[in-house]
Order: structure tokens, then C-alpha cells, then sequence
């Protein structure tokens, strides 16, 4: 039988909701969240009571909830300026932590000092513990070799990669809309490419009020240099366009319930389609395999989050407002 792992979450409204329902289906007990008033945090416990029958204890401070309850986990779904404060928090106390993307972001700090805190938080840990970021597009790699092996596609390594991903969010604009969404698409850069870097001077990032186009040189460890297209978006809340690819062969993501009522990601290209698991999900129970040893790691280990955002802020120091 599979351990159970005490866990908290810290913001467990939004996508939080979302962590605090996948801890607790892989057999987690979610013991304890945490919110930012005592308003907010009686109305999230009724949520969350009502909506996934779990009870928690709330809290408003994220030492008094890790002094109280102990949890061997912390998931971490809070605004992103306060991400490395709780991270290390948690971290001290030897947790095995998530932590939502982007690592680090807040405008009151410089792009230099994020990314040292984002490296902070790869640095710390040890071999007992597993410290993972929610990049979950990442899981998506192999239904789309599947799906280009039945089109009849030969994919070589990647030397051009496209990916257009939009959100219906409306309260972010110019440089929030790079910073909220580009973290998916570099995941997924480096996924099928390997480690790497941008080639500088290549980078042509353009920040519009809604949207932003980042087109660069991506350098692998190992393996040709990919050209890279990045368009993100916000506002759109007529229609969702999620597109991504390697080599021209770029297929469109949705995810929809299949037959029997579950929630799956479903690709299509040259009108075929593949399905596969929701990505959420794979990300979660990944990272709680890994915690119990059940699989060797988690599917983005922090230090890639660390990589990921010292490419993303990088583009992000490059670009021009328009």
C-alpha cells in the first residue's frame, strides 16, 4: 500500500484547487492550505469541503502552518513574488515541495536578483528530498511522437520550434503576459531539444499590450541549434489557440473529457488525434512517485525550473515594447 504523505498547500484557490484535488485522489492527506486573509481562507476551506470533500485547516501564515502541522509536503501556488520566500520556508524544514511557475518574479526586484533566488532555490535540497515545478506541458511529449509516428511523420532532432499558447486571462498586459505564460513553452524548448542556452544576439522579442513574440537561436548541450518562434497571449476570450511543434509538424492541444467522463489532453495534427492523460495529473503523480520511489524523479526537477526561468528572463531582458 502507498505511503501517505501529509501535505499543505499554500494558495489553494485557483490553481491550487487543482494541486489540493490531485494530492489528494494520489492518496495524500491535504492537512492543511494557507491564504492571505481569514475571508479568503474560510471561503476557500468551504470550497474546498464542498467541491473535493476535503478538510483542511487554514491558515494565514505559512510558518505557523509548517511549525503546526508538519507536512512532509508543501505545494506552492501563490502569487510569484511570493514563491522563494515560501519555498525556502519549507525547504528548511526538509519538505518535499512543488512550486507553481514562474520560480521568481516581482517588479520591485531586478531581473538579476530573480534569477539568483531562483538559483538559491535549485541549490537547496538533498538527496532525500524531491523539489519539482509545475511545468506540466512537459508531459506531453510522448502522445506527440505518437501522434507524428501515425501521420507518418519522420521527425529528425529538432531544428525549428513553434509554439503559440493563449490564456483567457484580462489582468495581465505587456511585460505579465511573457512572465505568466512563456515558463510553458520553454519547458517544452527544452524538453525536445536537451539542455541549453539562447545564442546571443539572436533574440527578437517584441512585448505588445496582449501579446508577445520572442523568435531566437536555442543552443543544446547536444545537437543542432533549433530556431525558436514563442507567441503568447492573453485576452483572448472567444477562442484558445494552443499549438506547438517541432520541424514544421505543429499540432493543436486541447483537453476535453473522454467517453467515460475524464478529463484528458487530446492533440491533433493533419487530422489525426492522439489522447493521453491530463497534464496536470501526470505532472502531480510524478512528482508524489517520485516522493514515495516509485519512479526515479519528478517531471521538471527544480534545477530545470532554474534553467527555464534564466532563459526567460533573459528573452525578457532583450525585448522591446511596441
Amino acid at each position: 500500500m502507498a505511503e501517505e504523505l501529509t501535505a499543505a498547500v499554500v494558495g489553494a484557490s485557483g490553481i491550487g484547487k487543482h494541486h489540493v484535488k490531485w494530492l489528494n485522489n494520489l492518496g495524500c492527506e491535504v492537512a492543511a492550505f494557507v491564504g492571505t486573509t481569514p475571508a479568503s481562507v474560510e471561503a476557500t476551506g468551504e470550497v474546498l469541503r464542498e467541491e473535493l470533500g476535503v478538510e483542511a485547516a487554514g491558515y494565514t501564515d505559512v510558518g505557523d502552518m509548517l511549525a503546526e502541522i508538519e507536512p512532509q509536503v508543501v505545494n506552492i501556488c501563490d502569487p510569484p513574488d511570493l514563491h522563494y520566500d515560501h519555498f525556502m520556508a519549507a525547504a528548511h524544514r526538509g519538505c518535499h515541495i512543488m512550486c507553481e511557475k514562474p520560480l521568481t518574479w516581482d517588479e520591485k526586484k531586478s531581473l538579476d536578483q530573480l534569477v539568483l533566488e531562483a538559483r538559491e532555490m535549485a541549490e537547496y535540497g538533498g538527496t532525500d528530498v524531491v523539489h519539482a515545478v509545475n511545468t506540466q506541458y512537459v508531459a506531453v511529449l510522448p502522445a506527440y511522437y505518437e501522434l507524428c509516428e501515425k501521420c507518418g511523420r519522420s521527425m529528425g532532432p529538432p531544428e525549428k520550434f513553434f509554439m503559440q499558447l493563449e490564456s483567457r486571462h484580462t489582468n495581465k498586459v505587456y511585460e505579465r503576459v511573457w512572465i505568466d505564460i512563456a515558463t510553458h513553452p520553454l519547458s517544452l524548448l527544452m524538453a525536445f531539444c536537451g539542455d541549453g542556452d539562447v545564442v546571443p544576439g539572436t533574440e527578437d522579442v517584441v512585448i505588445n499590450e496582449k501579446d508577445v513574440v520572442a523568435r531566437f537561436s536555442y543552443q543544446p548541450q547536444d545537437g543542432p541549434v533549433c530556431e525558436a518562434e514563442i507567441i503568447v497571449r492573453a485576452w483572448c476570450t472567444e477562442g484558445i489557440v494552443r499549438r506547438f511543434g517541432i520541424n514544421d509538424a505543429n499540432a493543436d492541444y486541447a483537453g476535453r473529457n473522454d467517453e467515460d467522463g475524464v478529463f484528458c489532453t487530446y492533440l491533433s495534427l493533419d487530422g489525426t488525434e492522439a489522447k493521453s492523460d491530463d497534464l496536470m495529473y501526470v505532472s502531480l503523480s510524478r512528482f508524489v512517485g517520485a516522493i514515495r520511489k516509485e519512479v526515479p524523479g519528478p517531471l521538471a526537477h527544480i534545477s530545470e525550473g532554474y534553467t527555464n526561468e534564466k532563459i526567460h528572463l533573459s528573452l525578457l531582458k532583450a525585448a522591446k515594447r511596441e
